[in-house]
């Protein structure tokens, strides 16, 4: 496979973002407001009942202000979309307890079960990152996102293993990545939630496939190895 001619990120997610980002933390606190008063109305009326105007009156902002970030309804998903890619990223970032963990398939099973964990107990994160409230600029934003939560997943994983230098590691977990979006979609059209058994299953087609190009073993980092690094 000619990795070096695949490309996995943008320079910027603002090319894709139809919103006007707040300059001081006054219009940061508004921005959040209203992305907080529309997860809310995601929650209790899915994404086809209420407008924009509904949106500022739930964040107890003037339909103006709303406007003067989002110019639609459209524009707030994607900025909740973005708002969701970071938290699957924090997720990820936590370390892992090395004594936790044998073998690097363990961890990306505990990485994905606590993506999970979180994706079905937040139904507005679901309905727009693999429901039905997907649009072809959502999933724009989602892909970089996606790219982020491999970077995150990487770093993860280089705390406890050595990591093969090919592919890209980054680049592998971001196609299990899309694998896993892609299965977990599936499993949403038919049960409205991320099973278990369709978590397992995914969660056994990302290691076949990353099995291409990892063994089975990969050899473990001395305690404080990475720190040492830094």
């Amino acid at each position: 496979m000619p990795w070096n001619s695949l490309s996995f990120e943008s320079d910027s997610v603002d090319q894709f973002t139809p919103y006007r980002r707040p300059s001081q933390a006054r219009g940061q606190a508004k921005f959040d407001k209203i992305l907080d008063a529309a997860h809310t109305l995601i929650e209790e009326d899915g994404v086809d009942e209420f407008s924009l105007a509904d949106v500022a009156k739930k964040a107890g902002v003037a339909t103006g202000s709303a406007y003067h970030f989002f110019p639609n309804l459209e524009a707030i998903f994607i900025a909740l979309v973005e708002r969701y890619d970071k938290i699957f990223t924090e997720i990820v970032s936590e370390p892992v307890d090395p004594a936790s963990v044998d073998t690097w398939q363990d961890m990306l099973g505990l990485h994905f079960e606590s993506a999970r964990d979180f994706i079905n107990s937040n139904p507005p994160a679901l309905i727009l990152l693999i429901g039905p409230g997907r649009s072809w600029q959502s999933k724009q934003v989602d892909t970089i996102g996606d790219s982020n939560i491999a970077n995150a997943m990487v770093e993860n994983f280089e705390r406890i293993f050595e990591l093969p230098d090919h592919p890209p590691p980054a680049q592998l977990v971001y196609l299990g990545i899309r694998i896993l979006e892609g299965l977990w979609e599936l499993s949403v059209q038919q049960h409205g939630h991320v099973t278990e058994q369709y978590s397992r299953e995914t969660t056994r087609a990302v290691i076949a496939y990353m099995r291409l190009y990892w063994p089975l073993y990969l050899e473990r980092k001395a305690i404080g190895a990475k720190n040492e690094e830094k």
